[in-house]
Parts: C-alpha cells; sequence; structure tokens
C-alpha cells in the first residue's frame, strides 16, 4: 500500500476523487458491454472482470463452455449463476453487493468500453491471441440511495488456440480505491454454481471434488462428474445399460437408459477448476498471498453448515467473512467422507450438489490504493476421441486421464502466468480457418463436388479455406518455417472423434491458391455425412488449434442417373434409426441414383400425398435436411411439418432433365419405429 503522502496533495486528491464520484453516481452511465472468446477449447462470454454473461447469439445459451462451439447449449461451469461479491466495511458500515451477469449491470459503469482484440496466430508476440479489456467503475451509492464501493477495476481476459494453451482463460484485474474514504476488511469473491454441461440424464448429486497435492495448494479443488448420490440414502445410482450397471453415470454416458443407443458419448468427461491464483496477487493486510476457498450445497434441505446463504445474505460483511471461516479441508471429498461426521464441514452427500466460493482479502484499501489479481478457468480431459465412443473404457479412466491433462494445462497457464502472458517458444502458422457461423470470409468451406482421381472421376468434396500468406514467418523466432496442411474428419460430431486423413503441402497447396483461398479436393464415400476441419503445420511438428472445421456435416453426392432403374432408398427399410453415429442425421433417409433435376412424391398406401421434393443437382437427394445454419432442421418430416408415422410408404420419382420429361417409376419404403 501506499505510504507516507504529502497531506495537502492528497487533501486534493480525495476532493478531485468524491466530486468525480458524486458525479459518476448522478450522469447517465454507459452500461459495461460483454464480449466473447472462441479461439481456444475453453470458451466464455464475459464482462472485463471475468463476471460472466450470457451468449445470446446463434442460438447458444453458453456462458463458459469447453470444449466450446457454436449451436451448444452447454454451460459448463455454472456461469449461469455466476456472481462476484464485494464486501467491506466502509465508515462503520457493513457495505456488500455483486455482480449477477446484466441483473447487476445497474451498479456499476463503462469507464473504457469493452474491446476485443484477435492478435490470431501472435502476429503481435508481446500480447495473448485473443483477448478482450476495459475498465469498469462502481458508484459510491447504488440506485436506491444504499453506500456501495466506488473503485475502478480493470480488467483483462485472455485466451490462446496453441494446443499447449488452449485449454485455460487467464483474467487480470487491477481495482483501485476511487472513494474518499477507506475500504477496511475489503473481500473480492466468485461464488460458482458448480455443474456438469447440459446432458439428457436429468441426474443431480453427482459433482465431485478432489484435492490434488501437486497442483491444488495453486488452482484449488478440482471438479468432475461421477455417480449420483442420494443425500437421504447414501445409495450411489446405477442404471440398466452399460457402462451405467457397472459405474452407473459417471461422466454422463448418453447410453445408460437406453439399450442398443447409438449415443454412446460421455457428455461430462471434463474436469475443472476455479482459482485466484497467489501469482501475481497482492498480499493482504496480514502479509499473506491468500485465497479462502468454502464448498457450500445448493440444496435448501441441506444442513445449515453446509447450505449456501443466500445472494442477499452473502451480501452482509458479517456473513461473507463466517463463511470463509469455515475454510473447505484442503482434502478430496472421498477423503472427507471417509470421515464426515455432522458439522464436520466436509465430506456430507450434500456436497455432491456443490456451490464454491472461493475469495482473497481481507484488504484494507485507502483511496487511490490498488490491489491486483490473476484468476484462471482451468479444464482438462480425457482423449475426446475415446470419450466421444464412450462405454467403460472411457467411464473408468476419463477422471485418471483427465487429471493427467490437467495438470499439464496447468503447467503451460502458469508458464505463461511467469512470463507476463507471452507465449516463449517458436509457434504453429496461421490457422486456415476460424470458428463456423461468425459471418466472415475466414471460416472452412465444404460442399460436395466431383473431381479427377487419377484420371477418373470421383466423388467428394471440394475444401476452402483461407492459405498462409506468401513470405510468412514464424513471428517468434523469425523463420519461414510452413510446412503443410493436415485435414481431419469426423463421422460424429465437431467433437470428435477427429481422425487425419490427408496432409497438403505448402508447395502444392501454392498450385491450389487463389484470392487467398486453397481449393483442395478429397475424394469421400457417398451418401455418408462427414465433419471437416483443417490445420496447418511447420517443419518442427508445431500444429496450430483446431479452429476451422465444417459445423454442419456434408456428404459427398453420387452422380446423377437418367436410369430410373437403378434408384435406391437408403436405409430401407428405416428402423428407428439411419444408421449414422452424428446425431443430426439420425432421421436421414436418402433416395440415390435419381436424374439431376426431377420431382419426388410421396404417398401413403391410400395414396394421400404426404411429402414432394424438388430435386436439382446431383444423383442424391435426402427427405428434408440437416440442422444448417438456418436451423433447418426437417428430415423425414411431411408438407405439413408433421414427423411421419411408421408404415408402408409410396414414393413415385419423375424426371425433368431435358429430354427426358415425365419418364418416371415408382417404388415402396418402409419406415419401423
Amino acid at each position: 500500500m501506499a505510504k507516507g503522502k504529502n497531506n495537502g496533495v492528497l487533501y486534493a486528491g480525495l476532493r478531485f476523487l468524491f466530486f468525480l464520484t458524486v458525479a459518476c453516481s448522478i450522469l447517465p452511465a454507459q452500461e459495461v458491454q460483454k464480449k466473447t472468446l472462441t479461439r481456444g477449447k475453453l470458451w466464455i462470454c464475459a464482462l472485463p472482470n471475468g463476471s460472466e454473461e450470457n451468449e445470446d447469439g446463434y442460438g447458444s445459451r453458453w456462458y463458459d463452455a469447453y470444449p466450446g462451439y457454436y449451436d451448444q447449449n452447454n454451460d459448463i461451469t455454472g456461469g449461469e449463476s455466476s456472481r462476484i461479491f464485494n464486501v467491506a466495511q466502509v465508515e462503520g458500515e457493513e457495505v456488500g453487493w455483486y455482480y449477477r451477469t446484466a441483473r447487476t449491470q445497474g451498479d456499476v459503469y463503462s469507464i473504457d468500453p469493452t474491446t476485443l482484440v484477435k492478435n490470431y496466430n501472435l502476429v503481435n508476440s508481446a500480447e495473448p491471441e485473443e483477448y478482450f479489456y476495459g475498465t469498469m467503475g462502481s458508484f459510491k451509492l447504488n440506485s436506491e440511495g444504499k453506500r456501495h464501493m466506488a473503485y475502478r477495476l480493470e480488467g483483462k481476459v485472455m485466451a490462446w488456440s496453441q494446443s499447449k494453451y488452449d485449454d485455460f482463460v487467464l483474467i487480470k484485474c487491477k481495482l483501485t480505491n476511487t472513494d474518499d474514504v477507506l475500504f477496511k476488511n475489503f473481500y473480492y469473491a466468485r461464488y460458482v454454481n458448480v455443474l456438469g454441461p447440459g446432458n439428457p440424464l436429468g441426474t443431480s448429486f453427482d459433482m465431485e471434488y478432489l484435492w490434488d497435492g501437486e497442483v491444488s495448494d495453486d488452482i484449488g479443488f478440482i471438479y468432475y462428474d461421477d455417480t449420483s448420490w442420494s443425500p437421504t440414502s447414501g445409495d450411489s445410482a446405477k442404471y440398466p445399460y452399460s457402462p451405467g450397471n457397472v459405474t452407473g453415470d459417471r461422466g454422463d454416458p448418453g447410453n445408460i437408459k437406453i439399450a442398443n443407443s447409438t449415443d454412446k458419448k460421455l457428455y461430462s468427461p471434463h474436469l475443472y477448476a476455479m482459482s485466484f491464483l497467489k501469482q501475481g496477487l497482492t498480499s493482504n493486510k496480514q502479509g499473506q498471498k491468500k485465497v479462502w476457498r468454502c464448498i457450500l450445497s445448493g440444496s435448501g434441505s441441506a444442513p445449515f453448515e453446509d447450505k449456501y446463504p443466500g445472494d442477499d445474505q452473502m451480501t452482509s460483511w458479517s456473513t461473507m467473512t463466517d463463511i470463509l471461516s469455515r475454510e473447505q479441508p484442503a482434502i478430496g471429498w472421498r477423503q472427507a467422507h471417509a470421515t464426515y461426521k455432522a458439522g464436520n464441514l466436509a465430506g456430507s452427500l450434500w456436497e455432491r450438489n456443490p456451490r464454491y466460493v472461493y475469495a482473497i482479502g481481507p484488504y484494507d484499501i485507502a483511496p487511490g490504493e490498488s490491489i491486483e489479481w490473476t484468476e484462471l478457468f482451468l479444464a482438462g480431459q480425457m482423449d475426446r476421441n475415446i470419450t466421444i465412443l464412450g462405454g467403460l473404457n472411457a467411464t473408468s479412466k476419463f477422471v485418471q486421464e483427465g487429471l493427467k491433462n490437467l495438470k499439464e494445462n496447468w503447467a503451460a497457464a502458469k508458464e505463461l502466468v511467469l512470463n507476463n502472458f507471452k507465449v516463449p517458444k517458436d509457434i504453429p502458422p496461421p490457422t486456415p480457418a476460424d470458428v463456423p457461423r461468425v459471418n466472415n470470409t475466414a471460416e472452412l468451406l465444404v460442399e460436395a463436388a466431383v473431381g479427377m482421381i487419377n484420371g477418373q472421376e470421383a466423388s467428394g468434396v471440394n475444401l476452402v479455406f483461407k492459405g498462409v500468406h506468401v513470405g510468412y514467418k514464424d513471428p517468434l523466432i523469425q523463420e519461414a518455417d510452413f510446412a503443410e496442411y493436415r485435414i481431419y474428419r469426423s463421422d460424429i460430431s465437431v467433437e470428435g472423434p477427429w481422425k487425419q486423413i490427408s496432409t497438403l503441402s505448402a508447395a502444392e497447396a501454392d498450385k491450389r491458391i487463389q484470392n487467398g483461398k486453397v481449393t483442395f479436393f478429397l475424394e469421400a464415400p457417398v451418401g455418408v455425412p462427414y465433419r471437416y476441419c483443417v490445420t496447418s503445420a511447420d517443419k518442427y511438428g508445431n500444429e496450430s488449434g483446431m479452429t476451422g472445421y465444417s459445423l454442419v456435416p456434408v456428404s459427398a453426392s453420387i452422380f446423377p442417373s437418367n436410369k430410373l432403374t437403378n434408384i435406391k432408398v437408403v436405409p430401407n427399410p428405416f428402423r428407428q434409426e439411419s444408421g449414422f453415429l452424428t446425431s443430426g442425421e439420425r432421421k436421414r433417409i436418402a433416395f440415390v441414383n435419381v436424374p439431376s433435376k426431377c420431382t419426388i412424391r410421396i404417398y401413403t398406401v391410400a395414396l394421400d400425398l404426404v411429402k414432394t421434393i424438388e430435386h436439382e443437382g446431383s444423383g442424391e437427394v435426402t427427405w428434408g435436411k440437416s440442422d444448417s445454419q438456418d436451423h433447418i432442421g426437417d428430415y423425414m418430416l411431411t408438407d405439413f411439418a408433421m414427423n411421419v408415422m411408421p408404415g408402408v410408404y409410396i414414393y413415385h420419382v419423375e424426371s425433368r432433365v431435358a429430354g427426358h420429361e415425365g419418364e418416371s417409376t415408382m417404388g415402396k419404403l418402409v419406415i419401423l419405429k
């Protein structure tokens, strides 16, 4: 803290700060704007201090997501219920208030606007790859005239896409007292409603925490999804189908309630931690770099010592200090539960519905003085290519493997913190594409196409992406080290499993580049929907992040045919599902070997027309479309937007190709549900 200032200068400064504070409390103030980071695997939408906000565009509802991708409803750390509390003793009063998304925008205002910087591929090697920053002010009095705390908070939220650094977000803040009085015993705390991501299981009391001796002194408790335990019965929940009959709903496997389900993925295979870091933290009034941690229950039925008391109570300085005094033992839930007794404050089954409070303080902050901190949101996971496929191999090992990955990610994050948030080594070449659905020209374009393979026409897809510019040099080592593009494919989802299927050398890519875009034809099986991803790599093997992928699966199309006797329906019969693993393709049914221009009509056996399809293009057409960028998902719907009923149907295909107009054929298809 600053000491020994000249009294006259201090008095003049205090008068200026007082009038500035009063003016800010009277004049209309601009709201603090949220921004979104989507460059790494861990996505976040927040204010400059890391107070999480709702990403309300593109049909999304996430606050933070891992791995992030658009069109998800996947809030992994309870961001929708996240709060940041401020409590202190000011002029003999207990003062407290909190941020909770836009609900508390009236308590803060923007001093410097929130600015998003896309420093992609570290063109400026001294800055993070993607970040936003801004300055927030709080009022001396709130809108009801209640005592507040006037302060200035400068914040910077940072992310990276390099594979070593893409599993965390770092938040750097500086808070300055702009009030005219001392903030005594000030605490700054974050509350998190610890959740797994959105999943189809509807389970509860299944979040577990562990304490790891290697890293938890720095990052605190580590959370993951385990089996459901009822606080009243104490029984671990089991489910009838594998792997649930062995590991319960651990990791939230999708196939534990429905026999023979093709949805086997783990919906919650990640581990994560959240904490203020001692690195760069201002020492508190006791001279300690102290982070307080307490785990409470979100259940209203929990015993008093376990229960989260509610937001209004948490804004009380006395309640906050009481909560923090019940500091969580530095052990995991399993160890605590083995010795649990009422009043021990740890190991209760109620803690499997956890509310996590972590805080810094106490500080005495005089007018004009500041405190600083760095905060971490960190995730880790087992190989996603394994957890997507699910099964006992995934549910039994994802915690052990995920913890190993989380530790590696913390080592990488710590490296950046200690290096002033600068990447200290050579980096991959520029990414060939950005995440889809952001309406920019840097997205990966995938479309069905016909190309030449060994002099023969072949069905496949064209990949169109941003080329690494001629003359590119690694900004850190100043070497022209770009070597190749790598092409991946997934038959399930944008989460994986991704399999590398091809490479394109820099020299070959130069032959295919036009107006800064590379077009690459890739042969692919007809009628099979795949998602694609392109990365770049240098000669040392450093590979860019998987930021450029196709959100909507694309199928290579069969050549059109005028031989109407070759038309087939695939699959036929349709038995509940198409057999494709990607979730949006489970109702996919296609007509193949059709003319390039035709009309298909589908009737019931009573000859009631249920669907008319006008087709122009390849030799394949589907009954409806997959979920697309326009949110159209009408596979197997009638013309009246009704789900088709099980039964036998008649289809009639009429050619409209020049010279073949009016030629037609009929057939039948069977739908079993």
